[in-house]
């Protein structure tokens, strides 16, 4: 039986990770009349360079490529090659973005708009509809239904005893963690959106691989918790940090954004 206490935590996990980008946008729309096409472009730009092409890139580099395959398995190696992809793609997406889609879009609160999208859709994919998969397999098994599936599976069962054993065994603190997890990412999406803007508004494109470097990191991090096991109390503390100094920069930025000369 999955407990009380996941299942809880995991509809906060879905109600955080659409409704802080949804209160967001509200918030900002109504504060700074931001206009919808930057978020849109943000979601848009996510979709195809971060699940998209970097997904093609991972098939290749992990499944069809043996030696990529086979040297990607050792943690370390695996962590940086997983937190380039993420940053490189992402951050030449949102450039690409920021240049050529949203030339007349590049104040501040165009920044946030595009954060907001670019943020949102990621909270929504792999936090919200993450957390609303968990809960249907959760009532699935306390129902007793999940095994029949299990059945019938054929060489799929031995991936769904494994999702079962996972939710069955997993610590509700957990679940609390990764929608904590959802909120410093999304803020970290605002931050480095707000970064990339600045080097196409400033022409200060030595900002770029900045971003890619910070994005790069911050997953190595994120790739090595998964490869090793690591704290999960370390790993998300550095994530809540992370988080923070993002917003910080974010509020911080209107000021650099007053001072350049728009282009």
């Amino acid at each position: 039986m999955v407990n009380v206490s996941v299942i809880v935590s995991l509809v906060i996990q879905a109600v955080v990770s659409v409704g802080v980008p949804v209160v967001c946008l509200i918030y900002f729309y109504r504060k700074y009349r931001i206009s919808m096409k930057p978020v849109l472009i943000g979601l848009l730009v996510f979709i195809v360079f971060s699940q998209i092409l970097e997904k093609i890139l991972h098939v290749y580099m992990l499944q069809i490529n043996p030696e990529t395959s086979e040297w990607l398995k050792k943690p370390y190696l695996y962590a940086v090659y997983a937190g380039l992809a993420a940053g490189i793609f992402e951050e030449v997406g949102r450039f690409i973005g920021f240049r050529y889609l949203l030339k007349k879009y590049r104040e501040w609160q165009d920044g946030v708009a595009y954060g907001i999208g670019h943020g949102g859709i990621e909270a929504f994919l792999i936090g919200g509809f993450g957390a609303v998969q968990m809960l249907m397999y959760a009532f699935m098994i306390n129902s007793g239904g999940f095994d029949s599936i299990i059945h019938t599976a054929g060489s799929a069962a031995p991936t769904l005893r494994a999702i079962k054993d996972q939710l069955v065994q997993m610590p509700s603190y957990v679940v609390l963690l990764g929608s904590l997890e959802r909120f410093t990412a999304f803020a970290l999406q605002l931050g480095l959106s707000m970064l990339v803007l600045y080097a196409v508004r400033s022409k200060r494109t030595i900002f770029l691989p900045i971003a890619i470097l910070v994005h790069a990191a911050i997953d190595f991090v994120a790739g090595l918790y998964q490869s090793l096991h690591l704290n999960i109390f370390l790993v998300e503390g550095f994530f809540l940090v992370v988080g923070i100094l993002s917003i910080i920069f974010v509020v911080k930025s209107k000021g650099l954004f007053s001072s350049v000369e728009g282009s």
